[in-house]
């Protein structure tokens, strides 16, 4: 793995640093913030231009202002999948995060990078046997007959969407609110045997490179992530 000051040196000139920080000064200051995924991503089902969702756990704050707060989006992309024997050694899932989407409705551009990364504790509540009676349940009570209504004891399709809906809400609000397995100092990965970052940092956007020598790469929801950038600026709110 790259060492912490190379990182740093790339990320600066990644986004657009002086000419003095390129050629040995110290680099620009850098904003850390720690993130949660929303929705499981893997290799052997991505698409270039998938979209990759993070929900903050931390603020970021520059010069004293509070920038980007807790809760906020944050919104990237996968640019490119490798997946392992269709021309490739190895699986991967290149990915960049570009922008966030703060609850206030501003929008501010980012260019960051992923340096660490630790697997939920509970990898989804399908593990969780309290979880796994309820849902059992829910099926049967959500069964509509052939016409499309519910029959009797049953509830409408409309109903098992919600119910669904807020299972998975509850399950990303927890996650938020888990004590953070990473520190500021954090590099590589925890809870992933055989998960390999690297970065492409050359030339912006900045990218992030999750690979493995085996046949998939898969982050799960839930994963929390430390992300390196150049500080954001305050944006200007959607109308």
């Amino acid at each position: 793995m790259k060492k912490y000051g190379c990182v740093l040196a790339a990320l600066a000139l990644a986004c657009a640093a002086s000419a003095a920080a390129q050629t040995g000064a110290a680099p620009p200051p850098v904003s850390v913030v720690f993130a949660v995924l929303t929705k499981s991503a893997e290799s052997k089902s991505a698409a270039a231009g998938q979209e990759l969702t993070l929900r903050t756990i931390s603020d970021v704050v520059v010069d004293g202002e509070l920038v980007i707060p807790k809760g906020s989006k944050l919104s990237g992309r996968i640019t490119e999948v490798e997946v392992k024997g269709a021309g490739s050694e190895r699986s991967a899932l290149w990915v960049v995060i570009d922008k966030a989407l703060t609850k206030d409705g501003a929008e501010l551009p980012l260019q960051a990078i992923i340096v660490a990364v630790a697997a939920p504790r509970d990898k989804s509540l399908a593990d969780d046997p309290t979880y796994g009676m309820l849902h059992s349940g829910e099926q049967k009570m959500v069964a509509a007959n052939p016409g499309g209504t519910a029959g009797a004891g049953e509830l409408p399709h409309s109903s098992k969407a919600s119910s669904t809906a807020e299972v998975q809400a509850a399950e990303l609000q927890g996650r938020t609110k888990e004590p953070l397995l990473l520190k500021e100092d954090s590099q590589g990965t925890v809870g992933y045997d055989g998960l390999d970052l690297s970065w492409r940092l050359m030339v912006p956007p900045p990218v992030t490179v999750f690979s493995s020598k085996g046949k998939n790469v898969k982050l799960d929801a839930g994963t929390q992530m430390l992300l390196r950038m150049a500080p954001p600026r305050p944006g200007k709110s959607r109308p």
